[in-house]
C-alpha cells in the first residue's frame, strides 16, 4: 500500500517521538473510536523494548490521551495522565512478552463505564503512521485513513461487497467483522449490510487522518529510477510529480493537496521560532537553549565554518528542543529528525529571498523519495532500523529539497538524496535514558551539514557510483542487520557509557 506524502512531511504532532508519542496517540484515537465511549480503566502493555523508552518519550500519556479524545497535536497531551485522574480513570503499565509481537506495539486492555471490557492492540511502524492488529485479540488490520465498519454479530456474516472483509469469534461468542473502506460507504450499501440476519450492534469509524486512503487500484511509484524517467518523460519538476503521485493515490485536488503541504510549512515555520526560545526538555539531560547559543553565534560572527551550515543548524537544534519539550513541530519523516529539513529550506529562504512556493515544491519533491523508500521497504523508526532510518533518511530527503530548488534535473536531485544517504549508514539509535536529548537533538545538526555538502556534491557534477536505488536497499540491508542493542534500546553506544549511567542515576 504507497504510503501519504503527508506521512513523510507530517504528522503535525507534539513530541517528543513520533513511534512512541504520535502513534501511541493515534493508536489511542483508534481504540477509543473502536471502543465507542471512553474506559474507566486502562491497561497498557507495551514491546519489551519500550521499558527503557516509554516514559522518557511520555508513550503511556499519549496512549491515555488518545483514550480520552485527544489528537496527536493536541498540547493537552502534555497532562493527560492528570486528565485521567480527574476523571477517575485508573491507568496501569506493564509489557508485552518478549517476542510476540512487532516492535512499537501496545495494546490497551479497557473496561468500560457499562461494564464491557475491549483490547485493542495495534503497531508504530516509523514516523506516526501505525496500523492496528487485532481487537478482543482477533487478528483485524486497520489504518487511521479508512472508514471502517464494526460490526458484531450473532453469526458469520455473508457479504459480497467492494472492501476488505475480515472477521472472527470474540471472546463472548459473538463474531466481530471489520468491513474497510477507501471511500465513506454510501446510506444505501450501509443498509444492505446491517439488514444482515444476526447483527447485535455495528459502529461506522471515520478516519483518523485527512490525507485519504490509498484507492485500492493505485500502483504508486516504486522506485527513484522510476520517478526520473516519469519526471524527464512528461518534462515536468519531481515536485509536481509528487503532487500527481499524491492527487492520483488519495483521489484528492491538487488545490487541496497544495494548501496542506502549505500549512505544513507554516507549522514548521512556527515551531522554528519556539526553537529559539527558552525550552524546558522533559527529563533535562540538554540545556534547552543549544539553538539560540548558535545563533548567537552566528550573529556575532564567531562561528569557524561561518555561512549558511551553522544558521541552517542552530534552526534544527532549537525545533528539536522544542519537540523534546512536548512541543508542536512536523515529523519529517519523523520526530527525532524534525529539525534537518525545516533547518535546510528555511536557511536558504532566508539566504536567497526564497517564495514560500519553492520551499513548499522542495518539500513536495522531499516527501516524493520518502514515499518511495517505504515502498521499497526502509523503516523510519528508530527502534527498528536505527538512528540512520531517522536523522540518515531526513538528511538524504533534505539534500533533495536544496538540490531542487537550484536545478529541476530530476537525476542530480536523485544524486543528492543517495550521496547524503550512504554518508550515515550505519547511524545507531542510542538515545541515553530513553529519550531524545541525547545524543538525538545535536544529531540533527550533523544531517543539516550532511544535507548541504551532499547538495552542493550533486549540482557540482559529482554522482554516487553506487545509484541512488542500491543505496536504498544498502540502508535497508544495514537495517536488518544492526543488532537490537544498538535500536533504541538504551543499552548501547553513547547509552551505556558511564556518563549516561551517572545521568540517570541522577535524573
Amino acid at each position: 500500500m504507497s504510503l501519504s506524502l503527508f506521512e513523510i512531511i507530517g504528522p503535525v504532532m507534539v513530541g517528543p517521538s513520533s513511534s512512541h508519542t504520535a502513534g501511541m496517540a493515534r493508536i489511542g484515537i483508534m481504540a477509543r473510536n473502536i471502543a465507542g465511549s471512553e474506559p474507566e480503566e486502562i491497561r497498557i502493555l507495551f514491546s519489551p523494548r519500550m521499558k527503557t523508552t516509554y516514559q522518557g518519550h511520555q508513550s503511556h500519556a499519549a496512549l491515555v490521551g488518545g483514550l480520552l479524545g485527544l489528537s496527536e497535536d493536541s498540547l493537552e497531551l502534555r497532562n493527560s495522565l492528570l486528565l485521567a485522574q480527574q476523571r477517575r480513570i485508573s491507568v496501569e503499565v506493564d509489557f508485552l512478552p518478549d517476542g510476540c509481537y512487532p516492535q512499537n506495539t501496545a495494546k490497551v486492555c479497557l473496561k468500560l463505564r457499562d461494564g464491557s471490557t475491549i483490547s485493542v492492540t495495534g503497531t508504530s511502524t516509523g514516523g506516526g503512521s501505525i496500523r492496528i492488529l487485532a481487537v478482543d485479540d482477533i487478528p483485524m488490520t486497520m489504518k487511521p485513513d479508512e472508514w471502517i465498519l464494526l460490526i458484531k454479530s450473532s453469526q458469520p456474516l455473508t457479504l459480497q461487497v467492494d472492501a476488505s472483509v475480515q472477521s472472527g469469534i470474540c471472546h463472548d461468542g459473538n463474531c466481530l467483522s471489520a468491513i474497510r473502506f477507501s471511500e465513506k460507504p454510501d446510506s444505501d450499501l450501509m443498509q444492505n449490510i446491517i439488514a444482515q440476519p444476526g447483527i447485535v450492534d455495528f459502529r461506522l469509524l471515520s478516519p483518523l487522518v485527512s490525507f485519504g486512503a490509498t484507492k485500492p487500484d493505485f500502483s504508486g511509484i516504486s522506485s527513484c529510477e522510476e520517478a526520473c524517467w516519469k519526471a524527464a518523460e512528461e518534462g515536468i519538476p519531481l515536485s509536481e510529480l509528487a503532487i500527481c503521485y499524491e492527487t492520483e493515490r488519495s483521489g484528492r485536488q491538487r488545490e487541496e493537496i497544495i494548501q496542506q503541504m502549505q500549512l505544513n510549512l507554516q507549522k514548521i515555520k512556527q515551531s522554528a521560532e519556539h526553537g529559539l526560545e527558552q525550552n524546558k526538555l522533559l527529563i533535562g539531560f540538554a540545556s534547552g537553549h543549544d539553538g539560540k547559543l548558535l545563533q548567537e553565534a552566528c550573529l556575532n560572527n564567531q562561528t569557524v565554518s561561518g555561512g549558511l551550515i551553522p544558521k541552517a543548524c542552530a534552526i534544527a537544534l532549537g525545533i528539536l528542543e522544542h519537540n523534546g519539550s512536548m512541543g508542536c513541530v512536523v515529523a519529517a519523516p519523523t520526530a527525532g529528525s524534525a529539525g534537518i529539513l525545516p533547518g535546510c529550506i528555511l536557511s536558504i529562504q532566508k539566504d536567497r529571498a526564497l517564495s514560500d512556493e519553492m520551499l513548499i515544491n522542495a518539500l513536495f519533491t522531499a516527501a516524493l523519495f520518502g514515499v518511495i523508500m517505504d515502498a521499497k521497504g526502509v523503516s523510519f523508526s528508530g527502534s527498528i532500523g536505527g538512528c540512520q532510518g531517522e536523522v540518515g533518511v531526513s538528511s538524504a530527503l533534505s539534500a533533495a529539497a536544496i538540490a531542487s530548488i537550484v536545478t529541476n534535473d530530476p537525476k542530480t536531485v536523485s544524486h543528492a538524496m543517495a550521496l547524503a544517504l550512504k554518508n550515515l549508514l550505519g547511524l545507531v539509535c542510542d538515545p541515553v535514558g530513553g529519550s531524545i536529548e541525547v545524543p538525538c537533538i545535536k544529531r540533527n545538526a550533523v544531517g543539516v551539514s550532511n544535507a548541504f555538502i551532499a547538495a552542493d556534491m550533486a549540482l557540482a557534477g559529482i554522482q554516487s557510483v553506487i545509484p541512488p536505488d542500491e543505496v536504498i536497499d544498502a540502508l535497508i540491508d544495514v537495517q536488518k542487520r544492526m543488532p537490537p542493542e544498538l535500536k533504541c534500546a538504551s543499552v548501547g553506544g553513547l547509552a551505556g557509557t558511564k556518563t549516561a549511567k551517572a545521568y540517570l542515576s541522577s535524573h
